[in-house]
């Protein structure tokens, strides 16, 4: 990891932290100790927009120092345990130890399908025919992809490098609204 997205990272992680243990503990701040120099803050409230805009410009840099990482394959990651369990599900729908063909999973409106595409007779010919297709449940689906979620942020360093900076910069201002 490039070590300048390390230190905007920590700079709102810290931020963050500040605002949220402030908000959340309903912490006022009236001297700020500097190298040993005591600082009066006279007006708390502008104080407390200028940590703000701190925030604002911390988790803006961050989030450009984590667009020059290239791709991050979080989408990916998480994707790949949805196809997985998506392909188990279909294939014992299908009551099918061995496929010859491929398996398509789609989301359509409001739900997911899938489509068995099984090859021609002739493996020249390249046409495929759907030979299975149906819907697989919105809560099955959900909990496949909260579990591919859940893999990314347990099991993965990318959740807790990329993922959760943004997390906990998003509780901030929810702490905000409701301390």
């Amino acid at each position: 990891m490039n070590p300048d997205l390390l230190r905007q990272r920590r700079n709102l992680i810290l931020i963050s932290l500040a605002l949220l243990m402030s908000n959340a503990a309903s912490l006022s701040i009236e001297k700020i100790s500097i190298f040993g120099t005591e600082i009066s803050v006279g007006n708390a409230p502008n104080f407390q927009a200028c940590a703000w805009v701190v925030w604002f410009y911390f988790l803006i840099r961050y989030y450009q120092y984590l667009r020059q990482e290239g791709d991050l394959q979080i989408i990916k990651t998480v994707k790949s345990k949805f196809d997985a369990h998506s392909f188990a599900y279909v294939m014992r729908k299908i009551d099918k130890g061995a496929l010859t063909g491929r398996i398509i999973v789609k989301c359509r409106r409001f739900g997911w399908n899938y489509s068995v595409m099984e090859g021609g007779e002739q493996p020249w010919d390249g046409a495929e025919t759907e030979t299975f297709s149906g819907r697989i449940p919105m809560a099955r689906a959900t909990l496949w992809w909260l579990d591919g979620l859940t893999h990314l942020l347990v099991h993965t360093p990318k959740g807790t490098d990329h993922v959760l900076p943004f997390f906990i910069a998003a509780l901030a201002p929810l702490a905000s609204l409701f301390f």
